[in-house]
């Protein structure tokens, strides 16, 4: 119980620190304004599970959520965002790392969640899926799109 906690608040503390890098200082402000619409992919994989909430202002997207492993399968757990404006594409993938007692990080398998955060000024068109990393081949495994606006 105490690993799983140890990756989740690890992967948390990670995502949170690479959006307050990453997030302008006003993004507070205008977020707050913005009205949040959930998100969810399709459930492509029977033991990955993803939610959130995303909004927009500003110009700009964010996206806040959850990412779920619900069992120890040989795959680790990630959710994957593209924002499109126009012809350019940002590509924002998330899965969960677990930390060693050494420090260093690896892609856990296992029961974990953890919270996930992202934004981007390209603000055409989002879409979310879920996707599965493997622990044998480090291929990533993609499911099936779905497109939020």
């Amino acid at each position: 119980m105490r690993r799983i906690a140890a990756v989740a608040l690890a992967a948390g503390t990670l995502m949170t620190g690479m959006a307050a890098i990453s997030t302008p200082a006003n993004a507070t402000v205008t977020t707050k304004a913005a009205a949040a619409h959930k998100w969810v992919p399709y459930n492509s994989y029977g033991n990955i599970r993803a939610w959130g909430t995303y909004s927009r202002s500003g110009g700009n997207t964010y996206v806040k959520g959850y990412l779920a492993d619900d069992k120890k399968n040989g795959y680790t757990a990630c959710v994957r965002f593209k924002f499109t404006e126009g012809s350019r594409v940002y590509w924002s993938r998330h899965k969960i790392v677990g930390v060693s007692s050494s420090g260093s990080q690896y892609n856990y398998d296992g029961r974990a969640t953890v919270s996930i955060s992202t934004s981007s000024t390209y603000g055409s068109h989002l879409w979310v899926q879920e996707c599965g990393r493997s622990k044998k081949t480090g291929k990533y495994y993609y499911g099936k799109g779905k497109q939020l606006f």
